[in-house]
């Protein structure tokens, strides 16, 4: 791995566990047995999930923008990713904070694919599951910054949308592309370059996942939804779940207004709350949720609600809600990407990238895909999904054949091709204009 200095032995064969030399399986493997598994058992992502919604207003809310308001330097003329300093030595700690369920499980609360990097590389990984809110957690860490200390985190994630604004505050470091030779070669085309992060110059993706509506056929006017302004329809007041994200809830309702999102100006943003207010004035909203959503979705208090994919395609196939459809608006849909960034004056800025990396060889993303049910940003999983289920029989082969071709997990490379589109890439004053639009909305 250039950049990262040569661990003795590696690739590693063998760690000393409790006092025996035991094998460290390899890649192959750990496939194999994945390969020949039945789909793992999981707990309730609704029980975990449930008020940890991912755009609450309030105190946090309003740090979170007081910081990005602030004055905003350019980066350096040697800041970016072909100048980053050399990476040290590897530490063989890590600190990682992440969101709820958004790695792999087994019995007793294990996590195989972290336990493999483990060991793997040596490297003793805290693994914290504590972001719940974007804005929430962030505002966490404002302090820190603004006092030039390290956060005490050494991977954070927060979305793509907030990559974009503390790129330009210089709160995330750029990465050294030359350490992560595997993301390099197996990142997926819809991954690369992304608009909040040209050049994926501070960022890598873990996790990606689809914005569209959700909805049961059985209880919506005609049997089905086809477009975002269906949720306008009168027959469905007081059943429909609209999210409290807002990057989610503006992008849609200008996408229904004709308007690309990229290009969106605050006058279209200003039509946008105008045709929300309409819809909640209306009395068809039920609610604007968090995470939330899902549970009532489920339990058919809304017949129909804005949704994220992987929330509907768990509950579908493993959470009971046999019936429960998925569809992208004809308008369009939201594509949007799960990253890890490292904070500026991470301690152990080496055993991140080795992390990042690790987890795009195709076997350990395939078990990370096969338990959170998102899209993956990595080459070859979907592969590996066809060999699985063409390894099973029974209801676990249909099973995985509905994951390997599901667009909610592989995404095509032209992401325009089918009908999504990403985020607008806010600066602070954007941000801060629309999120002023919207809480018109959510607050009254």
């Amino acid at each position: 791995m250039k950049g990262v200095p040569d661990r003795p032995g590696a690739p590693l064969t063998e760690r000393l566990v409790s006092d025996k030399v035991r094998p460290v399986p390899t890649d192959e493997e750990r496939f194999e047995r994945w390969l020949a598994a039945p789909p793992p058992n999981r707990v309730s992502r609704r029980g975990v999930l449930q008020g940890a919604g991912r755009g609450a207003a309030g105190l946090a809310a309003l740090a979170f923008l007081a910081a990005c308001g602030d004055s905003e330097p350019e980066p350096s003329a040697s800041s970016g990713p072909d100048a980053s300093p050399a990476l040290p030595p590897p530490a063989n700690q890590l600190s990682v904070a992440q969101w709820p369920l958004y790695i792999d499980r087994a019995k007793g609360g294990q996590r195989p694919s972290l336990e493999a990097f483990e060991k793997e590389s040596g490297v003793d990984v805290e693994y914290q599951e504590t972001i719940n809110d974007n804005q929430e957690f962030f505002a966490k860490l404002i302090p820190l910054f603004e006092a030039g200390q390290p956060t005490g985190y050494d991977t954070i994630a927060l979305s793509d949308w907030v990559v974009n604004l503390m790129r330009p505050l210089e709160w995330i470091e750029p990465l050294d592309w030359s350490a992560l030779p595997t993301a390099e070669a197996n990142m997926l085309e819809a991954f690369r370059d992304p608009a909040y992060d040209p050049g994926n110059a501070y960022s890598v993706p873990w996790q990606g996942g689809v914005t569209g509506i959700a909805y049961w056929p059985d209880l919506v006017p005609g049997g089905k939804i086809e477009a975002f302004s269906d949720l306008w329809n009168e027959e469905l007041a007081g059943h429909v779940g609209m999210l409290t994200e807002m990057v989610d809830t503006m992008t849609l309702t200008l996408l229904s207004l004709g308007v690309d999102p990229q290009t969106a100006t605050l006058d279209d943003a200003a039509r946008a709350q105008e045709r929300l207010i309409e819809q909640r004035d209306a009395g068809i909203v039920r609610q604007y949720e968090g995470q939330g959503y899902i549970d009532n979705l489920v339990k058919k208090n809304t017949w129909a609600s804005m949704a994220w994919s992987g929330d509907v395609f768990y509950n579908r196939y493993l959470g009971g809600a046999d019936g429960l459809e998925f569809v992208v608006p004809e308008e369009g849909g939201v594509i949007w990407t799960g990253p890890q960034e490292i904070p500026a004056l991470a301690e152990h800025p080496t055993d991140a990238h080795m992390f990042m990396d690790f987890f795009y060889r195709p076997e350990i993303a395939a078990m990370v895909t096969d338990w959170v049910l998102y899209m993956t940003p990595v080459d070859g999983v979907q592969d590996l999904m066809r060999q699985k289920a063409a390894n099973l029989s029974g209801a676990d082969r249909t099973y995985y054949e509905t994951l390997a071709e599901s667009p909610l997990l592989f995404p095509p490379d032209d992401v325009g091709s089918a009908n999504l589109y990403r985020y607008k890439a806010f600066d602070a004053e954007e941000f801060d204009a629309y999120n002023e639009l919207f809480n018109g909305v959510v607050e009254n």
